[in-house]
C-alpha cells in the first residue's frame, strides 16, 4: 500500500488550500495600504508554500509584492538531536536590497527555531530591513526540548503559521527526506528508517 516510509496523511490537500486562503487574508489585513512588501522564501522546503502564499496574497488584494528566495542551512547533513542547545546557521546571499523595506520571511517548518530566529536577526541587523515578520507553513510541538531550545521557542514566536504538528518527521508540500517526497500535495508522517519499496509502481498516495 504505497511507500512503506509513509505512515499516514496528517494534512490533506483540501485543508492546505483552505488554510492558505485564511493565512493570505490575515496577512493582507495586516498590510492594508502598504505596498512594496518583499516576501523571502527559504529554499528548498518553502518553495511550494511561498508560491501558493503569494498567489493567495494577490487574491486577497495585495499588490506590488516582490518575491525572493534564499538558501539557509542550519543542520547541514545532520538532523536535530535531543541534546541540541544551539546551532550555527549559514545564510546565503539575497539578490535584492531590503534596506529600509518590509520583509516577510517564509519557511516550511519551525522546529527548534534556530533557523527563523537567525534569519530575522540577519535581515534586521545585517541587511537593514525596516520590519521583518515571519511565516511558517508548519510549527512543531516539541517533545522534551533542551532548556535552551525551550527558551528560544518561548521568546521567539512566528507571526503567522499554517498548522501545528507533533514532533514527527513530516514530508510533502515541499518538505523532504533525503530530497524525496517534496512533490506530494499533502503532508504525511514519515519513518525514514524504513526501506523504500523496490517496486515503484506500488507507491500510491495514502488516503
Amino acid at each position: 500500500m504505497g511507500d512503506p516510509r509513509l505512515i499516514s496523511v496528517l494534512i490533506d490537500e483540501a485543508s492546505i488550500s483552505r488554510r492558505i486562503d485564511e493565512l493570505s487574508h490575515a496577512i493582507a489585513r495586516d498590510y492594508v495600504g502598504i505596498t512594496g512588501l518583499v516576501v523571502v522564501g527559504v529554499m528548498k522546503g518553502a518553495c511550494i508554500f511561498t508560491a501558493d502564499l503569494v498567489r493567495g496574497l494577490s487574491r486577497a488584494g495585495m499588490s506590488g509584492i516582490r518575491v525572493e528566495f534564499i538558501r539557509v542551512s542550519t543542520y547541514g547533513n545532520e538532523v536535530k538531536g535531543p541534546e541540541d542547545r544551539g546551532r550555527v546557521t549559514s545564510i546565503g546571499n539575497l539578490t535584492c536590497d531590503v534596506a529600509g523595506r518590509r520583509v516577510l520571511l517564509v519557511d516550511d517548518i519551525v522546529d527548534q527555531g534556530f533557523t527563523m530566529h537567525a534569519m530575522k536577526r540577519h535581515f534586521l541587523e545585517a541587511l537593514g530591513a525596516s520590519e521583518v515578520r515571519t511565516c511558517a507553513f508548519l510549527q512543531k510541538r516539541l517533545t522534551n526540548p533542551t532548556a535552551e531550545v525551550q527558551a528560544l521557542r518561548s521568546s521567539f514566536q512566528v507571526d503567522y503559521y499554517g498548522f501545528e504538528v507533533d514532533d514527527l518527521w513530516v514530508v510533502g508540500y515541499g518538505l523532504d527526506v533525503a530530497e524525496e517526497f517534496r512533490e506530494l500535495p499533502y503532508v504525511a508522517a514519515c519513518d525514514p528508517t524504513k526501506k523504500a519499496s523496490s517496486d515503484e509502481s506500488q507507491v500510491t498516495p495514502l488516503c
